[in-house]
């Protein structure tokens, strides 16, 4: 069963870039490294996933990570709302062209310049768990 976010969350999961709260992806490398990354393209995707772009999968650290470890975290904080979030699930390299061109679509301008030619792949996250405080109060979903 697909965890369904409520709808204070998915607002600022959708708006964290513009409005200045970036989403933070935390992951493991192969060698057991930690590997963090700020990712302005973050966005919910139907009703238990989060996507985010990855301009060269090819080069990412993340990325290929993900073959070994592909349990990530993600995470949102709007402390001066007192709004924060860790999502946590199963990330994978897209390999749906749909996905791919809405995630891009839906992303910040900003975003799109830095991969005008659509080089990039979406890359998404199955939620097994999202927890925090949302404008609504706290929340745990698993």
């Amino acid at each position: 069963m697909a965890i369904a976010l409520p709808e204070a969350v998915r607002r600022d999961v959708d708006n964290a870039f513009a409005e200045d709260h970036p989403i933070i992806v935390a992951g493991v490398t192969p060698d057991c490294e930690p590997t963090v990354s700020f990712r302005g393209t973050a966005q919910t995707l139907g009703e238990g996933a989060i996507a985010f772009w990855s301009r060269d999968p090819a080069g990412s650290t993340l990325v290929a990570s993900l073959a070994v470890n592909p349990v990530v975290t993600l995470v949102y904080s709007n402390l001066a709302e007192h709004r924060f979030y860790q999502f946590t699930g199963r990330a994978r390299l897209n390999d749906d062209p749909d996905v791919d061109r809405a995630v891009y679509d839906n992303s910040h301008e900003l975003e799109r310049q830095r991969d005008p030619d659509r080089r990039g792949k979406a890359v998404v996250v199955a939620l097994t768990s999202a927890r925090g405080r949302s404008a609504d109060g706290p929340f745990l979903l698993e």
